[in-house]
């Protein structure tokens, strides 16, 4: 999800389509009726991963598709105007499964992605940071590993370079560890850094603090019923040094999203319900890391998370997903809470279609309320 320059949101995914899936660009307008749907099919079984503006107009959106020449998955980016239309569509990677996970428009108007290739690099997987010129020409490429499986999910470009936030096998000293690594403009590498103890560690989104760098993570921790991973939050320096490290919560879980706050940062992911199904997660934690408020909000279903989010004034914006029991895929899901208020107030919970109407109710694609409250208007 990204916010536009009209207050409105662009959202990607996919769908089911005759050839498996297809990437699907949503835009809806500021009050989140939906404008218009388009969806790409690549070569087939293709999944969009992240969406963002063009400065200019348009819309760049990143992800994989089934490769031409087998099995095999290749980065698939699609460049479209102001209504979603195609300017230019590529596909990069080797002979095995590339993916790209997130993108972000560079300061000279081209475009860096990240990733993890199986075609390059030391080991099983490997970060893959792939540099695109503003028609789509490959500038360079580049991979960050070791022998083992070593991906990048999160990106930002900061002044000199670029700094990218995933997971390691490869170093560290757990199984998994998140992983931070920070490069020079060329991609040379600079520093990288793993953080995690003897369990299990992921990083998922990144964010830029005052001070430095936020990671929402997910970290294995041991409670009265063994194991599990609960939500976590790393903040690092600018040198990637870690300054402090928080788990949330007595119950599995993830953060999925970050972004800084007036109060410190607000995370979207997901918490263990009733059931043993997974509710939407909201927290907002201070700058040293202590929780101020959180909230799980049971969408119904086989459970519902929280992937990425963004500020709208004293809103906050999530898009996620949710599943009925039994079903084989889920639906796209756009949250608006107002985070001033303890606990915060759900203003807006609508899959699907994204509607807003005068009264706020929630829809499924096939228009049954899923539910629904009166508001006023704002």
């Amino acid at each position: 999800m990204t916010g536009t320059a009209d207050g409105g949101y662009a959202v990607t995914g996919w769908v089911e389509a005759a050839e498996g899936s297809a990437v699907f660009l949503s835009k809806c307008d500021a009050q989140g009726r939906l404008l218009w749907q388009r969806e790409y099919y690549g070569h087939g079984y293709s999944c969009g991963y992240c969406v963002r503006e063009v400065q200019g107009g348009g819309f760049i959106v990143v992800g994989d598709t089934k490769s031409p020449h087998g099995y095999d998955h290749d980065v698939y980016v699609v460049r479209t105007d102001e209504k979603g239309q195609v300017l230019w569509e590529k596909t990069f990677g080797g002979p095995h499964c590339d993916y790209a996970w997130n993108v972000e428009q560079t300061t000279d108007g081209g475009f860096i992605l990240a990733g993890g290739t199986e075609s390059y690099g030391a080991g099983q997987y490997d970060v893959y940071l792939l540099r695109l010129g503003p028609q789509g020409e490959k500038l360079w490429e580049k991979t960050y590993g070791g022998w083992a499986s070593d991906v990048g999910y999160a990106l930002l470009e900061i002044p000199g370079g670029y700094l990218v936030a995933g997971n390691t096998a490869s170093f560290g000293a757990g199984s998994t560890d998140v992983y931070l690594l920070c490069t020079d403009e060329h991609g040379q590498l600079r520093w990288q850094r793993a953080y995690g103890g003897g369990g299990a560690e992921y990083g998922w989104s990144l964010a830029e603090a005052p001070d430095g760098y936020l990671v929402a993570a997910e970290k294995e921790v041991t409670g009265e019923k063994g194991a599990y991973l609960a939500p976590c939050l790393l903040k690092v320096d600018a040198q990637g040094n870690l300054l402090w490290e928080r788990t949330y919560g007595d119950r599995p879980g993830a953060a999925y999203g970050v972004f800084a706050s007036s109060r410190g940062c607000v995370l979207a992911g997901k918490r263990e319900g009733q059931g043993g199904y997974y509710n939407l997660w909201l927290a907002e934690v201070n700058e040293g890391g202590d929780l101020l408020w959180e909230k799980a909000c049971d969408l119904g279903g086989a459970g519902s998370c929280g992937y990425a989010l963004l500020a709208k004034g004293l809103d906050v914006v999530v898009a996620g997903r949710r599943q009925d029991a039994g079903a084989s895929a889920g639906e796209a899901v756009l949250l608006v809470a107002r985070t001033r208020g303890n606990p915060p107030l759900v203003l807006l919970a609508v899959t699907g279609a994204l509607v807003l109407a005068g009264v706020t109710v929630a829809l499924r694609w096939g228009g049954r309320l899923l539910r629904g409250r009166n508001f006023s208007r704002r």
